[in-house]
């Protein structure tokens, strides 16, 4: 087997190309810190192969349980990480585990589905911080992250309101509807809108990119599965105008603390 071909299998047992974007969030949270480590982001990378490839092993009533390398390499990171990431990285392993555990299977209840993924992800950006101080110091723009992430969430669920009702799996989307859940959808993006307005004097770049691109999805009428790769393509555009405000507003450079 060449490599091209390993690469291509380890990506679909791990679906990488799915979440490798979610690295982007530890970036941030990096620049937040004023600290980049390795080790932070090998983390993430475990932590989120973990959390894909559990889900995969239970949706897909997989046989062989390659969750557990990843599991297993994120448990064997953490003497090499700060306290406060080994609380969030544990906290993230239970939310994603207790997401997708069929005894639990918190991917299956209403609101808790999409607040156990906006809580999760939103992890990966604080993940990086020294201690909680800075939670606090940064907290509207970690909000301004975890309502993305939800409206994110609902989209998702909605696109997939028809297979997930074949299955019994009551998301939000099935307890409340198409209709219902987009206007959820819209409800998310007029707070990200206020949020950035309170966030102007300080990540100017980040407050109007995030308003242009709520206000942008609000205008959609229905959701269809385009609508939810163009939100992940220009999410993932303002996540650079995010990086670079951060950067802007540090004046530093990333490998110097």
């Amino acid at each position: 087997m060449d490599r091209t071909s390993i690469f291509w299998k380890v990506n679909k047992v791990y679906r990488i190309s799915d979440w490798l974007h979610y690295l982007g969030y530890t970036l941030l949270g990096s620049v937040l810190s004023k600290d980049i480590k390795i080790n932070t982001f090998l983390q993430t990378s475990f932590l989120l192969a973990y959390a894909y490839s559990f889900n995969d092993y239970y949706d897909k009533k997989l046989k062989r349980k390659h969750f557990l390398i990843p599991l297993i390499l994120s448990l064997i990171t953490l003497p090499f990480l700060r306290i406060w990431e080994v609380v969030i990285s544990l906290l993230f392993l239970l939310i994603f585990t207790l997401y997708s555990w069929p005894k639990i299977w918190l991917e299956g209840k209403p609101i808790i589905s999409t607040l156990s993924n906006s809580i999760g992800f939103t992890l990966l950006l604080i993940l990086p911080f020294p201690n909680v101080a800075y939670v606090l110091d940064y907290f509207l723009f970690i909000l301004l992250i975890f309502i993305l992430n939800t409206a994110a969430q609902l989209l998702h669920e909605t696109v997939d309101f028809r297979e997930d009702k074949k299955i019994n799996k009551v998301t939000t989307a099935v307890r409340f509807g198409t209709k219902n859940s987009l206007i959820l959808f819209k409800i998310c993006l007029l707070a990200i809108v206020l949020i950035s307005f309170l966030l102007f004097n300080n990540f100017p770049f980040i407050s109007l990119s995030s308003s242009i691109f709520s206000l942008w999805f609000s205008l959609i009428r229905e959701v269809k599965r385009r609508t939810r790769k163009m939100f992940k393509l220009l999410g993932i555009i303002v996540g650079v105008v995010y990086l670079l405000n951060l950067f802007s507003y540090h004046h530093i450079s990333l490998f110097k603390k």
